[in-house]
């Protein structure tokens, strides 16, 4: 099941209809429409009439509007006034595309320019896009996606359980600093009261739960009085989501309350919950925006070890990642969690593929953004968690460098899928400073 958000595009053709080619608008409505149709990680809202006049314009506008779109992709068919352009937005304030079209005499190129160029010169967001290739098409999706996850964060709750993990000074979050860049909020709770809190939870369904874990994993290494005892923790998670209606979710785990999370972590990363360890709420709040990106879950880790000889890194953390990123399912395994011998964790080495790593820290006008495209290669079990080995695209000196330059933190998360072009447009809108590391 994917987790991805699904954007609303507002789709309009726009034309002047003194300009060669606005005969065709209808053509080319009907193509690009198509084309944007093509998108299935998109739906798409079709304007009921052709912009070419102000009441058009303001009827498109409108009908977007009600209808909440996240984007506005907006063709011209030919060469059209700004004034229009205006107009459409006076009604419907969301990001544009501009999508120009290849025609010499249409001045469809030079209108898209020009509509570029006002909207920037007014501090208005969007993007300018040109022919009908698949390349332009990606571009559309990428800015769509990420202007959608980014209108969502403004409803996002993150859960935080307990207080940050002391001796931890980088994940340290500012309440105000999260709510003026990213929209997003925090729902507190003491740890205390969590571990307390009386949900009215069926000892049969705990029961039921745990027997289901048994069923779906081979190796079970932890007795079943603790099996309960995790269970009946995931369950009470699971209510504290409900009750509070959230997305993502951070606990003060270390030291007292290792391995007491981790499986229920684990099983929540399959609802779409993004849960981060040690009461780092910047971690979870990049976890969901990646899970969102992705369409799937993510892992939370821990730079552990560099390899100098193939330049790979490899990161993990005590053992709460979905199954769904294990190499085979053959291959998970609970067991005490380490450190602290006790507990559940779900430990298993990192399937394959290609990988973006984001690393988000800071408060208001510090925040950054890291990000390096990599290759999760194949790995053993050389942490009692989620190992995972990613192959970098330079050397050992410039990611170390590149982490020293940045003053990145040491909680990396890292999705399958390259995402880095929608982290760099959300990054921009957000005003944050981005930085990706890339081979020279």
């Amino acid at each position: 099941m994917s987790i991805k958000i699904k954007p609303r595009i507002g789709f309009a053709v726009m034309l002047h209809p003194f300009e060669v080619n606005a005969d065709k608008a209808p053509e080319i409505f009907e193509k690009s429409l198509l084309l944007l149709k093509s998108i299935d990680s998109a739906e798409i809202i079709s304007a009921d009439e052709f912009i070419n006049e102000k009441n058009a314009a303001q009827l498109v506008g409108k009908q977007f509007n009600n209808a909440k779109v996240d984007v506005i992709c907006l063709k011209l068919a030919t060469w059209s006034s700004d004034d229009l352009l205006f107009e459409l937005l006076a009604e419907s304030d969301v990001p544009i595309i501009l999508w120009a079209y290849p025609h010499m005499h249409a001045g469809s190129l030079c209108g898209a320019q020009q509509f570029n160029c006002v909207l920037k010169e007014v501090g208005k967001e969007c993007k300018f896009v040109y022919d009908d290739t698949k390349e332009t098409l990606n571009d559309i999706t990428s800015y769509s996606n990420a202007i959608a996850v980014q209108n969502r964060l403004r409803h996002l709750i993150i859960g935080q359980i307990g207080d940050r993990t002391q001796g931890m000074r980088e994940v340290i979050c500012d309440e105000s600093s999260l709510k003026h860049v990213f929209g997003a909020r925090i729902s507190k709770i003491e740890l205390n009261e969590f571990i307390n809190m009386n949900m009215g939870i069926s000892e049969d369904e705990i029961s039921q739960q745990w027997e289901k874990v048994k069923s779906s994993i081979e190796k079970i290494n932890i007795s079943d009085n603790t099996g309960l005892d995790v269970i009946r923790i995931f369950y009470i998670l699971k209510k504290f989501i409900e009750k509070k209606n959230l997305d993502a979710l951070t606990i003060e785990c270390y030291p007292e309350f290792m391995g007491k999370t981790c499986l229920g972590f684990s099983l929540l990363a399959d609802e779409g919950i993004a849960c981060a360890c040690e009461g780092d709420v910047h971690g979870a709040l990049l976890m969901w925006i990646m899970m969102k990106l992705s369409g799937g879950p993510v892992h939370n880790t821990d730079t552990l070890y560099v390899h100098k000889e193939d330049n790979s890194v490899t990161g993990s953390h005590c053992g709460c990642g979905s199954i769904k990123l294990a190499e085979s399912r053959e291959k998970v395994e609970i067991n005490p969690v380490r450190l602290a011998d006790g507990g559940a964790c779900v430990v298993f080495p990192s399937k394959p593929g290609i990988v973006t790593m984001a690393n988000l820290i800071g408060k208001a006008e510090t925040y950054r953004l890291g990000v390096i495209l990599g290759e999760a290669i194949k790995t053993d079990m050389t942490f009692p968690g989620n190992p995972l080995r990613v192959k970098l695209p330079v050397s050992i000196k410039d990611y170390l460098k590149f982490i020293e330059e940045c003053a990145l933190g040491h909680h990396w998360i890292v999705a399958y899928g390259d995402i880095t072009k929608e982290l760099k447009i959300m990054a921009k809108q957000l005003n944050i400073n981005l930085h990706q590391l890339e081979s020279n």
